[in-house]
């Protein structure tokens, strides 16, 4: 504990991981009771579909958002140049947030039956009416988190989201075993709500000695950090719609009944890949504000070296994982959710070729820390595209397992692309995070094995 205390990575990625795996984790097992709990209801697999569809909708707009407002303030409050400016930079970073969600409500309650009509899917209506107040509960939720993330005060955030995870959880095993009557979309998003405001009440008391005091506008602020976060707030738009494609190409082109149930199967392949994930998001929240700093003290070669340590040392961890996944796809399945027994093959097809996703993590971030905001919104842009048109051949020509092709040949050309312009800025060496990667095992082995002769020897 006295090392974990006194070394900023260990940490830092100790309770980022921690917050990581305890979103995978009550997520999983969510997963597994809904699915269950919709199972014994007519029609549950097309049920539980929309709310995966329902589910991803509002994710896939907290993670724009959350993006969009982290990157333009940890940039700006770790920048010399704003040094004096901070309580601006705050308020700079509340007003874009306001203005995000005005927008979000618009398109959730304006556009939400067209959404749902194009996804087939009518019951997302009254859900997306409701989340309206998930939408401005997260106004103060996502404020307060980038204030923590930005000082490093990494276990208020862990505990922020256990707390708000841990509820909705709590709330889904009593509304599946103890009230199954009550089990209905929604009433799972009015759960979702609630937890959310108690996670809003840990982070406000979290940021008293960070809060803002007061109204500090300054134009010139307001426009630099709003040109700085364009770019950022059009790649998260378009990687992140990009990483959803499978669900919602596949609920708008298949039949209803047809496209709902295999986005029941990616979204259960969807979950694993997350837990597969679960390192690289937990790198990529403690290497952003860390490369904001080294950019302005020691410059791009500590990135470069960051970006090659941190994503060979990932690798080591996820390469073990993921082979055990693709040798047994059935055991895995059968654990998460045995009516879904389908979506075997597209587990074993997507999960080799997920191997790339670290490096789309590490990739964003690092552009976005060196200043480069906009060549990695121009990449997100074209590889958005080429998923776009790889995800719609393949259920064109495959149909429900299309998507599943489309994933792995967009993996393979995102890698060349992302590796290619990283060479380029950061004169990243694909060789050196191979170094790393082995380096990791033989540490790990040599951790082992100096562990196992004091054992032997005491």
């Amino acid at each position: 504990m006295k090392l974990l205390k006194s070394s900023f990575w260990l940490h830092s990625i100790f309770y980022t991981l921690l917050q990581r795996f305890s979103l995978f984790f009550f997520g999983a097992v969510s997963f597994m009771i809904l699915v269950r709990g919709f199972g014994k209801q007519d029609h549950g697999v097309e049920t539980y579909g929309v709310w995966a569809i329902y589910l991803t909708t509002l994710s896939l707009f907290e993670t724009i958002k959350q993006g969009l407002l982290r990157n333009p303030t940890i940039k700006f409050l770790g920048s010399s140049e704003y040094t004096d400016k901070k309580k601006e930079v705050q308020t700079s970073a509340l007003i874009l947030n306001i203005f995000c969600s005005i927008l979000a409500i618009l398109l959730f309650t304006a556009g939400g039956r067209f959404l749902a009509e194009i996804l087939k899917s009518v019951e997302l209506i009254p859900m997306l009416t409701w989340s309206v107040l998930f939408v401005v509960l997260l106004i103060p939720y996502n404020h307060y988190e980038v204030l923590l993330q930005a000082h490093y005060q990494f276990p208020q955030i862990f505990w922020a989201y256990f707390v708000r995870q841990g509820i909705f959880f709590v709330g889904v095993i009593l509304l599946s075993f103890v009230w199954p009557a009550y089990l209905s979309l929604t009433n799972l998003v009015l759960l979702q709500i609630g937890a959310l405001f108690v996670g809003s009440v840990i982070l406000f008391v979290a940021t008293k000695p960070y809060r803002l005091r007061g109204f500090h506008y300054d134009g010139k602020t307001m426009r630099a950090m709003f040109h700085f976060g364009k770019y950022i707030f059009g790649t998260n738009v378009f990687s992140n719609i990009a990483r959803s494609f499978d669900h919602y190409i596949t609920a708008s082109l298949l039949a209803p009944e047809v496209g709902k149930r295999f986005v029941s199967y990616y979204n259960t392949v969807g979950r694993i890949n997350n837990m597969v994930d679960v390192p690289s998001l937990a790198a990529a929240d403690v290497l952003f504000p860390k490369n904001v700093e080294s950019v302005e003290t020691d410059g791009l070669a500590k990135v470069k070296y960051y970006f090659e340590r941190m994503t060979g040392t990932i690798m080591a961890i996820i390469v073990p994982i993921s082979l055990v996944i693709f040798i047994f796809p059935k055991l895995i399945i059968t654990i998460l959710a045995p009516t879904l027994m389908d979506a075997v093959p597209i587990l074993q097809l997507t999960i080799l070729f997920s191997l790339v996703r670290p490096l789309g993590f590490q990739f964003g971030n690092t552009l976005d820390a060196i200043g480069k905001p906009q060549i990695n919104f121009y990449v997100s842009v074209c590889l958005m595209l080429v998923n776009l048109a790889t995800t719609s051949f393949g259920l064109y020509h495959f149909g429900g397992p299309g998507a599943a092709y489309g994933t792995i040949v967009y993996n393979v050309i995102s890698a060349i692309v992302i590796l290619a312009v990283l060479k380029k800025y950061v004169h990243i060496e694909v060789k050196n995070i191979w170094v790393y990667m082995m380096q990791a095992y033989r540490d790990l082995f040599g951790f082992a094995r100096k562990k196992l002769l004091r054992t032997s020897g005491s």
